[in-house]
């Protein structure tokens, strides 16, 4: 019976777990995070960029120009198919795009024109933009994004 339960509840989790995606350029990383699961990480270092892929005891790591540029096999040729059904695609990516949710972004800005700047200044007091939008003289540009979201929001987006 315990077995059964702990059966149950294994999917329940994956189901439920958060994901997150998150971008930062001060430290050149592109992260893909499913809470206790794993993660995907695209990370400069080594003046490379790095694939790094974490899930549950499982750590790989490759050099993203070998996986881009690598030798690519033939394609066998596909016949067409029977035609199928026109589902409105279109209404279902709007709802899938509405289950994200953005939790935390930052966006620093130096356009290199002190006047351009000086005229932009304003937006850092902006209701909206307060504490998201930084435009400095100080030659600093970067970016913070953490999107976050759920399978079964997901699941349920794409069966809505």
């Amino acid at each position: 019976m315990i077995i059964l339960i702990f059966l149950f509840l294994i999917p329940v989790w994956l189901f439920l777990a958060p994901i997150k995606f998150q971008v930062d350029t001060r430290i050149p990383e592109v992260c893909f995070r499913w809470v206790s699961v794993g993660n995907a990480r695209l990370v400069f270092e080594q003046n490379k960029w790095w694939l790094k892929i974490s899930v549950l005891f499982f750590f790989k790591r490759w050099e993203l120009e070998e996986l881009i540029f690598k030798a690519k096999k033939k394609a066998r040729k596909v016949r067409p198919g029977k035609k199928t059904k026109r589902i409105k695609w279109s209404r279902k990516f709007l709802n899938l795009i509405r289950t994200f949710r953005v939790t935390n972004w930052q966006i620093a800005i130096d356009t290199g024109d002190y006047i351009r700047n000086a005229w932009l200044y304003p937006l850092n007091f902006h209701p909206v933009t307060r504490h998201h939008l930084y435009l400095n003289f100080l030659g600093e540009s970067y970016l913070v994004l953490e999107i976050r979201n759920a399978p079964w929001k997901i699941v349920y987006a794409l069966i809505k």
